[in-house]
């Protein structure tokens, strides 16, 4: 629908103000010209006054013209305070921040809104300690920070300590628990560096929390695993009155996918209905995802095709959905309707798809998206190029990740991980601990996957006093506490060394609870190193605990039967059978015109079973054919000579 005319200026009967909301009107590069234009022929008169010069510059500014801004505002005769925060902000808004930089060097008066528009400026160009330099100097310049202020600076603090130093400057300007801005930004600083306790401390100690502030409390409860806490967050919500948003929704079913809790999540979806939130794209998405992931294809299939219009989020969420359930055809069928129907992927589609492609070794596939991704412009986007990262160091192309990571050169945390466990992968280990130093070289706050990281490159190059020493610093450095399968890793590391008696001790006196994965890689390595001891040791252990795994019963009944003690040897099979202990199921999968085939160990009969054993038939005379060059020892008949 064409816009109306603007009116004809006239000299006699339009005022400066006027002149003003008609420029707030208009919508376009061309008609700001436009007015412009006519306001110089009007009366040049306008101009001797700074504030109608300010109008026209927010104008071209707010449409991305900073050029016409900035020869506009060195043009005025007495520019002021708000002349130079507009030309501050056009060219910070056109990226020239070393030209934003002087410019806010030379102004002879600052106040709040010009530090809050630099900061704005080093936040978004990822230059955390420029930032936090400029925030120390505003205070000794004596300008007083606003809620704004400490929303901005909240986020380029990584450090438990410095996060608590804002907090108590917020107190001291009487900011903390009454501005819901800085309360807000507080929980989201604290959940970021991992305080969790003093995020929730913020948001009890608020007199008046808003939606925003519940929103960031539930992702905080969230990111802890507390899904109890989550779903009570948002019936409080709900009972005190609060209008929940698409943000509280989408967090609630991402709570319920993650711990697969599938009766909250139809509870969620029959509000949706309720509600009519399924309009809304982003929970239209997160309730897709959760149908897929409860394996109810067909449903997420018919809420997806039921949206009113075609938008990203519900298809990324399909995409998605088709292939993690190794259905790639489909995956990519929607991809290419999506796009023939005006919705245009987003980095987040090409991460679903690469991410997907990679997972099943699909080499064509990703090197066909990448080409996409370049023909669109999408190569230097971070997320698409964390995908392409991902995807190559799975596929084993290690120098392909290396080049996108080099040409990205972010400061994000993800895509370093990503890098960090791509070389880890590939048992790259000595490359993957560089690339760990450049992260704490680089200032950027790691997190409990970079400790995963660390430590297990110690592991594999036998580092174990490095290994050791990189989680005390990321105790008390960062406040990061090892988890589960971080104590893994350190007992990973410990076996890899030979010290197995150490790694034993460590499950026993350091690991929270038993784990029947770490004993059976601690089984392993005994198997491994010959040491039939401690494979007993350890396996009498892993039976006592009723482990369902059939590894420590197979050891124990070869030790027993080794050394004629037939009467143990019986007790461990029935000890066996009684629990139901079983292999895990191992399996492989296969790609052929875009669809996933799987093949498991137990399963009889496959997919063209025909033509499969009629190729094995032909593998097997030819291995027969060929000159036998001995055979390999399976690992438990190391233990065949046993006294």
């Amino acid at each position: 629908m064409p816009s109306s005319p603007l009116p004809s200026p006239d000299a006699a009967t339009l005022t400066p103000r006027a002149a003003a909301a008609l420029l707030a009107r208009c919508a376009s590069r061309a008609a700001t010209a436009a007015l412009h234009a006519r306001l110089v022929r009007c009366s040049r008169a306008f101009f001797r006054s700074p504030y109608l010069a300010n109008c026209l510059a927010a104008a071209y500014s707010r449409l991305g013209a900073a050029p016409s801004a900035v020869a506009l505002l060195r043009a005025t005769p007495r520019p002021n305070v708000f002349t130079r925060n507009i030309l501050l902000s056009a060219l910070l808004g056109s990226g020239l921040l070393e030209d934003a930089r002087r410019l806010f060097d030379g102004m002879p008066q600052r106040d709040a809104v010009t530090y809050n528009a630099m900061l704005s400026g080093y936040v978004g160009a990822a230059l955390p300690d420029e930032a936090l330099r400029l925030f120390y100097s505003m205070r000794e310049h004596g300008v007083r920070p606003t809620g704004f202020t400490f929303s901005i600076v909240s986020t380029a603090f990584a450090s438990a300590r410095r996060g608590q130093q804002l907090h108590a400057a917020a107190i001291r300007h009487g900011l903390a628990h009454l501005d819901a801005i800085v309360s807000n930004a507080l929980i989201d600083m604290y959940r970021r560096i991992g305080l969790f306790q003093d995020a929730a401390r913020v948001f009890s100690c608020m007199e008046e929390p808003d939606v925003t502030s519940w929103n960031s409390v539930m992702s905080a409860y969230k990111d802890q695993a507390l899904s109890c806490t989550v779903f009570d967050c948002f019936r409080s919500m709900r009972s005190k009155c609060f209008s929940v948003d698409g943000f509280s929704v989408s967090t609630v079913f991402s709570t319920c996918s993650d711990v697969k809790d599938f009766a909250k999540g139809d509870q969620m979806l029959a509000l949706c209905v309720k509600m009519s939130f399924l309009a809304n794209s982003i929970v239209c998405s997160a309730a897709i995802d959760f149908l897929c992931l409860s394996d109810r294809m067909s449903d997420a299939v018919q809420l997806c095709r039921g949206m009113p219009t075609w938008a990203s989020e519900p298809c990324n969420a399909m995409i998605s959905g088709y292939a993690r359930s190794g259905l790639m055809e489909e995956a990519l069928s929607l991809f290419l309707v999506s796009m023939r129907n005006g919705v245009g992927p987003t980095e987040f589609t090409f991460a679903s798809v690469l991410r997907w492609s990679s997972c099943f070794g699909l080499m064509e596939q990703g090197t066909q998206i990448h080409c996409l991704i370049c023909k669109l412009g999408f190569q230097n986007d971070v997320i698409v190029s964390t995908a392409l990262t991902d995807m190559y160091c799975k596929l084993g192309l290690t120098r392909h990740a290396r080049k996108i990571f080099r040409t990205v050169a972010a400061n994000d945390l993800v895509l370093w991980n990503t890098m960090l466990l791509g070389l880890l992968q590939n048992g790259r280990g000595k490359e993957a601990l560089v690339v760990f130093r450049r992260i704490l070289k680089c200032g950027i706050r790691p997190d409990r996957i970079t400790l995963f990281g660390a430590v297990s490159a110690c592991s594999l190059q036998g580092l174990v006093t490095e290994g050791m020493d990189i989680i005390t610093l990321f105790k008390d450095r960062y406040n990061i506490m090892p988890s589960l399968e971080h104590y893994t890793c350190v007992v990973d590391m410990l076996c890899r060394a030979g010290m197995l008696r150490e790694a034993v001790n460590f499950v026993e006196n350091k690991m929270p609870k038993f784990s029947a994965a770490t004993f059976a890689n601690i089984l392993e390595a005994c198997i491994i190193q010959g040491n039939v001891g401690m494979a007993e040791l350890v396996a009498e252990k892993m039976v006592m605990q009723k482990s369902r795994s059939s590894l420590p019963y197979i050891v124990l009944a070869q030790i027993y039967g080794a050394r004629c003690k037939w009467e143990k040897m019986a007790g461990v099979w029935r000890s066996m059978e009684n629990e139901r202990a079983k292999k895990a199921q191992s399996c492989s999968w296969l790609c052929i015109k875009n669809r996933i085939y799987v093949f498991t160990s137990e399963q009889i009969l496959h997919h063209g079973k025909e033509a499969t054993y009629e190729v094995l038939d032909l593998i097997f005379w030819d291995m027969m054919d060929q000159p036998k060059k001995g055979e390999g020892l399976g690992c438990l008949q190391l233990f065949s000579d046993c006294p």
